[in-house]
Order: C-alpha cells, then structure tokens, then sequence
C-alpha cells in the first residue's frame, strides 16, 4: 500500500519512494530511511515555516515508512495539525495517518475527537465522508462513546446527503460491532427503520446491514 500521490504533485516523496524500491539491500534500504527520518525530525523540530503542502509531504513519507515495516516515534502532532485544514488533499493525509498508525491511547485522542466533531458539524459532505470513516478505522471505545449521539443524528437527518448517510449507517453498524452497549433505542429505532424508504439503494443496501444487527441483538425493540 503507498499513500496516495497522484495528482498531489509530491516530488520529493516520489524521489524517495523511487529511491527506497532502488535499493539493493535491506541495509541500504535502512540507510536511506533513517537518513530521511532524521531529516523530516529536523525539519519538524526546527523549520517554524512549514506550510500544509510540505507538513503533508513529510507525513506521507513517515506514512510510507511505517508501512514498509519501520516503527514511527513522531510526526504524530503534525498528522493531527492536518485535520484542521480546509484543504482535502491535507485533511485526507491527516486522518489516513491517524487511522493507521496512532496509538488510540495518544493523548492526541482528546484533540483528534474535537477535530472529527468539527468536520461531523460542517456542511462539507467530503470532510464528513472523511471524519466518519476514521471513526470507523479506529472503532475503539473512546471513539464509540464519543459518537453515539452524533453519528445516528446525522443518519436520520433530512438535511444529511445520501452519501453520508451511507457512510453513517455503515460506521454505526462498526462502532455496535465492537461496542454493543452503544446501540441506538427509542427515538431512533422507528427513523432508522424508515432508512429502508429511501430512494437511494447505497443508503437502503447500509441500512439492511445496520438494521440486521440492531434486531438480533434487541429482537423486542424492531419487532
């Protein structure tokens, strides 16, 4: 799997992910990563200019670099910088970098979840698009409390767009996989039944699934 750079215009991390399927030897190999960490540590460290185009390159390549196999002990705050840019090629870097290597016991968990409640609240459909499916990716408890509430709210909302509510039914149903105790009851049981009405089958086809697992698990409730 390589971070996504077509179109980005990334050309140093082209140049170095060239340079990596280059080398001859796992040493070699090595070399040149650790030379490049110590480079993006400094760049981190020490270059208070850093626009969103080059912290996104940096994060990709540190990306790149865990996923050949590397252990990654910074850049964490970086990623999360990201989320608050309103720039989708920079968000998407920021929650892919989340999502796959951040340890969900991060005290970065604090500031990720208010970051993923901003974009739930706006009205672009690609940064809520991007929000839930991080929430979906990391599934762990913390993320499964905070969004039980919002998450079956922007399901069953009428201003909600058809692709976000596919995308809502199907990070729901991730959240109850994991977290039972978190299933939508009263209000919400009826609103979500009526998801089967809507005349979008990506919306139709991820209720099924949400609403398969909410009735085997409280039969009573949908009867």
């Amino acid at each position: 799997m390589t971070p996504p750079v077509k179109g980005d215009g990334m050309r140093g991390l082209s140049v170095f992910i060239s340079d990596i399927r280059n080398c001859k030897s796992r040493e070699a190999e090595i070399k040149r990563i650790n030379k490049e960490l110590a480079n993006i540590r400094s760049k981190f460290k020490g270059d208070k200019t850093l626009d969103g185009y080059q912290k996104k390159k940096y994060v990709c390549k540190l990306l790149f670099i865990f996923l050949l196999g590397h252990d990654i002990d910074f850049g964490q705050k970086e990623a999360v910088n990201l989320l608050v840019s309103n720039k989708y090629t920079e968000k998407q870097i920021g929650y892919l970098f989340i999502s796959v290597i951040l340890n969900h016991e991060s005290d970065l968990m604090r500031l990720i979840i208010q970051n993923i409640k901003n974009d739930l609240q706006s009205r672009n459909p690609i940064f809520i698009n991007l929000a839930l499916q991080c929430i979906a990716n990391i599934g762990n408890r913390e993320m499964a409390e905070s969004f039980a509430h919002d998450i079956p709210k922007l399901l069953v909302s009428g201003d909600t767009l058809d692709s976000v509510k596919q995308s809502a039914a199907l990070c729901l149903l991730k959240l109850i996989r994991s977290n039972p105790d978190i299933m939508p009851h009263g209000e919400w049981t009826s609103r979500i039944i009526h998801l089967l009405n809507d005349q979008h089958l990506g919306v139709v086809t991820a209720a099924c699934s949400l609403i398969d697992i909410l009735v085997k698990r409280n039969p009573d409730e949908y009867k």
